[in-house]
């Protein structure tokens, strides 16, 4: 057998999976170690930053649960523990107590910004790559969560291609093909959203199969699906 060969023995979507769990191992090993200087676990990382991610630093405790895949009660007892810490305070609406809004804190803010920069890192290496390559990136990782999004892995990510709003290569021939119903403008792969906030879910599709999400994701896209 030759060098060439044994080289090419890994596929390659398995090289893919390898370097994504590589990234993925080094983010989860940073914030473990982190935990044991500051007290404040991967999961309690993750409330915080997506408190601060909202526009108003709030959610509700079934939204936090939801956003972060997590069960109900593991993410009551993280904010209870975020509460005991000063880094989150918990409300309940007026209009109907039943109902538990989770505020960020100031100091809470500060911790999350601090703790997790993994964003900042990240963005750093990026940097690494060309224009060209950021933008092809971007669309591999949009089709990847929409994969992963239609056979039910992660929750609904607030992503264009998903979006009632998006009409994909509206305008042919051009470098912003795609346009945006919410914001009435045309845009190019290097501006797609993975989490807007002007999100609305566009209408279910079928992912019965593995073929089916493939097409169902590229034609979200507007490329080829054969």
């Amino acid at each position: 057998m030759t060098a060439l060969m044994k080289i090419g023995q890994e596929s390659l979507p398995d090289r893919l999976v390898t370097g994504l769990s590589k990234i993925g191992l080094a983010m989860k090993s940073r914030a473990w170690r982190r935990k044991g200087r500051a007290g404040i676990g991967p999961l309690q990382i993750q409330v915080l930053t997506f408190l601060r991610s909202r526009p108003n630093h709030s959610a509700t405790v079934s939204t936090i649960a939801r956003e972060l895949s997590v069960k109900l009660p593991t993410a009551s007892e993280v904010i209870r523990t975020l509460e005991g810490k000063r880094l989150v305070r918990r409300r309940r609406r007026e209009i109907d107590n039943r109902v538990v809004t989770v505020h960020l804190t100031a100091l809470g803010a500060k911790a999350g910004h601090v703790e997790n920069r993994w964003p900042e890192i990240l963005a750093s290496a990026t940097k690494n790559l060309s224009v060209q390559e950021q933008v092809a990136l971007l669309s591999s990782l949009v089709k990847l969560i929409r994969a992963l999004q239609l056979q039910g892995e992660i929750p609904v990510a607030r992503m264009c291609v998903s979006c009632e709003h998006f009409r994909p290569h509206a305008y042919a021939e051009s470098d912003k093909p795609h346009h945006c119903d919410f914001y009435h403008v045309a845009f190019g792969d290097q501006a797609f959203r993975l989490d807007c906030p002007e999100y609305v879910e566009g209408p279910a599709e079928d992912s019965s199969n593995t073929t089916d999400s493939h097409k169902a994701v590229s034609m979200a896209q507007g490329l080829p699906t054969g």
